[in-house]
């Protein structure tokens, strides 16, 4: 700068302005970030989650995508194609989408060993949060941070820079999006790659419009080279949202159909087979190698369709932990029954708590009006087909145990598109045209209420509240098995297996639903630990027994009501295990949490 002069309009109205409003934009997201991270960030409480971080750190420690989680059904598959359990070689990941995990081992290859070894390490009290879980947070406000980056970009390209600031801001202003976020479940990468997907989408419509179309004014022209880049481009979005859930594969189907529809002749089947290429490029390895250990593109996932969480004749949970190679038998009637009351749920109580709230009711209301930008309004209904073909698909294909609603990680979309019929009101009436900035400051504090109800809350008496994993007990475990010199040679149970996976760093097997199953696991490995939580003691069915005077011996209808853990989960209140149950008289921590021992382990040895 020549004079000081200079550099104060450089300040106020030049570059500079730009870039102290970035700086204020990033100083309070930040700010905005630790508070609320610091007041509703408790630990993750899901398995889906958990046993995701597993394979992540797994791929990071150089195993590939295997996992520590020894679920029977993976041993009976993997069994019936002539793998054999062996205690030294974890087995390959059968059940999880692959991008989500990628993105958490990339995360911890970038930290020194050291440092990664501080993250798994037990902190000094158990309210000050385990370290590995902090990373994970870390690495999802990221992805969400750069969700709402992407939000303004699109918002911008679409209709003006101020629509993409309201957008951006409604995405941050969403206590929807921030419960998704910090549950740690990949929500916000799926939101990153769903905005990205639209970017170059936006640019494949200004391609069609100004090359095959021909008709759209603002289109100005794009070399045929750098479409059908675009159109490969477009081909790896939807792979990479493919690799992150499965069912948001089906975005791929809409793009087939939009470019058959959009280009003619020639260009028509280049573009097909660009798009085609791009997917293959980045889902083509990964649907190799589940073909190769199961037959299958998706391997076990595939038998989501026919499971739903939540219902207990057709569990995910209990699918995955029966020891039997033969997949669940699809039901239409279930089919049909569990996509119609999902659709129905979504519908009716997601959608409007999903994190676009009132912009939600703009977004619905502005079908009835035709943008004046052509390419805006063509991906708007282009938006649209592809949210009713992504809603259909994930009810009736997921089993709904990853916890990623398509309403929320479609949100910002959403707001997108609200937030520019918002203006289009806001600009068509002349009294509050005139307050573009109080009417959008007024939508955003709408917006922000339930965010900011949270916030201002106190935080509770005890912030990081991991029932059913309890870090110390489940690192207990380990050195349990370390100390008696029995780690491999003996395995570890447990009804949370991620949990003990993750925290315990162990090995551990997802508890059979039947018996029969625990002592055919025991052919191969024994077991010596068992770890039941409130995860499963915590339902009615245990309340009613703990209650009840159960008398050692007095087991009558015990097994019928609880099945075939009947007897085992009376021992608990009895003190009396069945006598051929390899396992101990159990070590009770809690009243809704027991550790059971195999006493033919070898004795602890002296440190």
């Amino acid at each position: 700068m020549r004079s000081a002069q200079e550099f104060v309009h450089w300040l106020e109205m030049g570059a500079g302005a730009r870039w102290l409003r970035l700086a204020a934009a990033v100083a309070v997201t930040l700010a905005m970030s630790s508070l609320i991270a610091w007041k509703q960030f408790h630990g993750p409480t899901s398995e889906a989650t958990l046993e995701q971080a597993v394979i992540g750190r797994q791929l990071a420690e150089g195993h590939g995508f295997s996992t520590l989680v020894n679920y029977p059904q993976t041993a009976a598959v993997l069994r019936s194609r002539g793998v054999r359990f062996d205690p030294d070689k974890p087995y390959p990941d059968l059940y999880c989408p692959p991008l989500y995990p990628l993105m958490i081992a990339g995360g911890l290859r970038i930290l020194p060993a050291a440092t990664r070894a501080e993250l798994f390490a037990m902190p000094a009290q158990l309210t000050d949060g385990f370290g590995a879980d902090f990373f994970l947070l870390g690495l999802n406000l990221v992805l969400f941070w750069a969700a709402a980056w992407l939000t303004y970009q699109l918002g911008r390209e679409l209709f003006d820079p101020r629509a993409g600031w309201v957008a951006a801001l409604a995405v941050l202003a969403s206590l929807s999006l921030w419960q998704q976020t910090l549950a740690l479940n990949g929500s916000a990468l799926l939101m990153v790659l769903a905005l990205a997907a639209f970017l170059i989408w936006r640019r494949v419509e200004r391609f069609a419009a100004s090359g095959n179309a021909g008709n759209d004014d603002e289109a100005a022209p794009v070399p045929s080279w750098r479409g059908h880049v675009w159109i490969v481009a477009l081909g790896l979005g939807c792979g990479l949202l493919f690799l992150t859930e499965y069912t948001a594969g089906a975005l791929a189907g809409v793009a087939l159909v939009y470019l058959a529809a959009r280009f003619r002749g020639r260009v028509r089947w280049i573009a097909l087979g660009g798009f085609v290429l791009g997917f293959a490029i980045v889902a083509g390895p990964w649907i190799a190698r589940n073909l190769a250990l199961t037959g299958n593109p998706v391997a076990l996932a595939a038998q989501d369709v026919a499971l739903k969480a939540g219902d207990t004749t057709a569990e995910p949970g209990v699918a995955r932990a029966t020891l039997s190679s033969e997949l669940p038998v699809l039901s239409l009637r279930k089919l049909g029954n569990k996509t119609l009351t999902t659709l129905q749920e979504t519908l009716n109580t997601k959608l409007w708590s999903s994190g676009a709230m009132w912009l939600t009711a703009f977004f619905v209301a502005g079908w009835l009006y035709s943008f004046r930008s052509a390419v805006a309004n063509r991906l708007r209904w282009v938006f649209v087909g592809s949210f009713a073909v992504l809603l259909l698909a994930q009810a009736a294909l997921n089993s709904g145990d990853t916890e990623r609603p398509v309403v929320v990680w479609l949100a910002p979309l959403i707001i997108v598109f609200g937030t520019g019929f918002f203006f289009v009101l806001l600009g068509s009436n002349a009294r509050l045209g005139q307050w573009p900035r109080v009417m959008a400051t007024v939508l955003l504090a709408a917006q922000a209420l339930p965010l900011l109800h949270d916030a201002l809350a106190p935080p509770p008496p005890i912030r990081f509240q991991y029932p059913p994993y309890f870090p110390t007990l489940l690192r207990g475990m380990r050195a349990e098995l370390r100390q008696r010199h029995a780690e491999g040679r003996f395995g570890a149970m447990a009804d949370v297996p991620a949990g003990v996976a993750w925290y315990g760093e162990l090995r551990t097997w997802a508890q059979p639903p039947r018996l029969r199953d625990f002592y055919a696991i025991t052919l191969d490995q024994p077991i010596g630990e068992l770890l039941l939580t409130p995860h499963t003691l915590d339902r009615p069915f245990f309340s009613e027994l703990n209650a009840t005077a159960v008398m050692p011996g007095d087991l009558r209808n015990v097994s019928n009501r609880f099945g075939e853990w009947g007897e085992i989960y009376a021992g608990l209140v009895t003190g009396t295990m069945p006598r051929e149950f390899p396992l101990s008289i159990p070590h009770k921590v809690a009243d809704n949490l027991f550790v059971l021992l195999n006493p033919g382990m070898p004795p602890p040895r002296e440190k």
